[in-house]
């Protein structure tokens, strides 16, 4: 199982981003190996679409959950169409202290969009 995290750095320390898909780096955590992996956001200054073009990138890399501290519209049917789950971790946390909150489930599944979408 692959789960990318939205981040503002490129390690697992590092504080996670307030936004996906304009976020600066995503950390995808490999749980079959337990390792952590840190890749650039292509989809960071797009001027628009920025939700679709990262749920592709995610995809493309076989990302099975998003963790995020929201979701607009169409990254969230971008998800679904790629049939990626998405759960919300608060702000102000480490990526890996959402890691832990995942497992220890305690992130609300989002099943709906959270925000409207910005560009």
């Amino acid at each position: 199982m692959k789960i990318a995290i939205s981040a503002t750095e490129q390690n697992e320390n590092s504080r996670v981003s307030d936004r996906f898909a304009r976020a600066e780096y995503f950390i995808i955590y490999d749980h079959d190996s337990l390792t952590f992996k840190s890749i650039e956001n292509p989809a960071k200054k797009e001027g628009s679409g920025a939700g679709g073009k990262a749920v592709k990138v995610l995809g493309d890399l076989g990302v099975d959950i998003v963790l995020v501290p929201e979701l607009g519209p169409k990254a969230l049917d971008a998800l679904n169409a790629f049939e990626i789950k998405s759960y919300q971790y608060p702000r102000e946390k480490t990526v890996r202290e959402v890691i832990y909150m995942y497992f220890e489930k305690k992130l609300p599944e989002l099943l709906v969009s959270t925000s409207k979408g910005r560009h």
